[in-house]
């Protein structure tokens, strides 16, 4: 019996070799590393810096249905620093973050900033 048994764990195990596992996680970490390298700034401090403005950024959520998933402010600023990233800038100036309704979302979701690309020391 604990033969058979062992032939039948060696025949499971060897059977799982080729199995593969895919998720998501390659993409939100990257994700994730990318928004990091983008640092959030108040005015004043940016002020302090000699830093280069490289436009405006925005990130919105449409919320559809009252049961939908609604994002955090911090997920909209993450997603305002990917943009930022992509602009080749280090820093952020988060301007406004809200909320309204209209006509196509239940909930509309909307943060807006100056994208900055940032000297390593102040100026």
């Amino acid at each position: 019996m604990k033969q058979l048994a062992a032939v039948i764990v060696t025949f499971v195990i060897s059977g799982c070799d080729s199995v593969q596992f895919n998720t998501n996680l390659g993409a939100y970490t990257n994700t994730k590393v990318k928004a990091a390298s983008v640092r959030e700034y108040t005015a004043e401090e940016i002020a302090r810096y000699q830093a280069t403005s490289l436009g405006f950024v925005e990130a919105a959520h449409c919320q559809k249905k009252p049961g939908d998933r609604q994002p955090s402010r911090q997920a909209l600023v993450d997603n305002l620093k990917l943009r930022v990233q992509r602009l080749g800038g280090n820093g952020v100036v988060v301007e406004s973050c809200g909320k309204s309704a209209d006509a196509m979302c239940q909930l509309f979701i909307e943060c807006r900033g100056m994208a900055y690309a940032v000297p390593e020391r102040k100026g």
